[in-house]
Order: structure tokens, then C-alpha cells, then sequence
């Protein structure tokens, strides 16, 4: 039994890894029960936990007119969104405006997270010194001027003395090398993910076939 059930993972990894020959029907079969499969979960897990309980919420408000057009507002929303099923541009421009509501508030939270959760935890782990060792001193120092010579890289003007300039160019090709050994190292761990899911499957088709073949 435990052989059959996990016949149907091993095809579809099976028809993954088709695509190391090309672009197969094989592949493309995996690729759209991938795409139909993941938007049947999030239109269930829509229904449960979003639709669902904002009827259920506008149902227990109906007494209260104040309420009920605050809760009308999501509903107005969608609504408008329907509008570009139509294609008719008379139309499907008040689509626009939801939408438009959907990137400004996806935009604000992104530049937020990006200043509180990236920009500002570096730059105070740049400020802060760390004088427990000469290890941590010296990763200190090395910290504070590989972030300067990172943020000089991306100079877009050249002061007009010569010396300078010159300085300037010098710390720029640091800050660029810096870059480059950082994105090396983002390279490297999305490479060593990548392996690891790999090893995974493949591990798993071969426990597959051996207990088949005891079988």
C-alpha cells in the first residue's frame, strides 16, 4: 500500500526531472497539476478564512447601518475588480481603483519592512563596536568599511579634484568587489537549497524503487 501511494510523488518528480531534456509534454503535464492544484488550495483556504467569515461578520452587523457599510467595503472592492472580466473599457477601468489601492498599500508595507526589518538593523550593527576580541574588533572594522565602500560604489558623481577622484574610484572598485563576494554567498546558499531539494527527491525515487524490488 505504501508502495502505491507514493507511486504518484515519484511520477510527478519523475516528470520534473524530464525537463533536464527540454521543454517535454511530460514537464508541462507536472507543471499545469503544479498551477491547478496550488490555485484549488488557494481558492478553499480563500473561502474558509477570508469569504466565509466577512459574510458571516456583515450577517451579524445587519442591525447596524454604520458597521454594515464599513463591512460593504471589501465587498464594493471585489466587486469592481469583476468589472475587468468584461474587457469592455467603459467599464473595466474602476478596476483601477482597487487595484491601485492593492499596490499603494503593498508598496507601503515593503518599503516599511525593507527600512525596519533590513536598512536600520544594519546600520546599527555597522555603529555598533565590538571590542570583546581582536577577532570581532577586526570584523568590526572590516564591517564599517566594506558598508562605506559599498555605499560609494553607487557614486553617481565625481568631486572635481584630481586626488580625490582618484580615491574615490579606488574605494568605488572595493565597495564593487564587496558586492560581489556577497552575492557570491547568496549564490552559493540558493545553490546548496537547490542541492538539498534535489538529493532529496533523488533519494527518494531510489528508496522507492529498492522497496518496489523487494517487493
Amino acid at each position: 500500500m505504501d508502495i502505491a501511494i507514493n507511486l504518484i510523488p515519484v511520477l510527478l518528480t519523475l516528470l520534473v526531472f524530464s525537463r533536464v531534456i527540454g521543454d517535454t509534454p511530460a514537464f508541462r503535464l507536472a507543471q499545469y497539476l503544479f498551477v491547478g492544484v496550488a490555485l484549488g488550495y488557494a481558492i478553499v483556504v480563500i473561502y474558509h478564512q477570508v469569504l466565509r467569515p466577512a459574510v458571516i461578520d456583515l450577517l451579524a452587523v445587519s442591525g447596524q447601518p454604520a458597521l454594515v457599510t464599513f463591512r460593504l467595503i471589501p465587498f464594493v472592492l471585489a466587486a469592481l475588480l469583476l468589472t475587468r472580466v468584461s474587457g469592455q473599457q467603459t467599464s473595466s477601468w474602476l478596476a483601477n481603483l482597487p487595484l491601485a489601492l492593492v499596490f499603494g498599500v503593498g508598496a507601503a508595507l515593503v518599503v516599511g519592512g525593507a527600512l525596519i526589518g533590513t536598512i536600520l538593523p544594519q546600520v546599527l550593527d555597522a555603529t555598533r563596536s565590538d571590542l570583546s576580541s581582536p577577532a570581532a574588533i577586526i570584523g568590526s572594522i572590516v564591517l564599517v568599511l566594506g558598508s562605506i565602500a559599498t555605499l560609494l560604489s553607487f557614486s553617481l558623481t565625481q568631486p572635481p579634484d584630481l586626488a580625490r577622484r582618484r580615491w574615490l574610484v579606488i574605494v568605488a572598485q572595493v565597495g564593487r568587489w564587496v558586492l560581489l563576494v556577497a552575492f557570491g554567498f547568496f549564490l552559493a546558499g540558493s545553490i546548496g537549497s537547490y542541492l538539498a531539494a534535489l538529493n532529496e527527491r533523488i533519494v527518494f525515487v531510489v528508496e522507492w524503487v529498492r522497496a518496489a524490488l523487494n517487493v
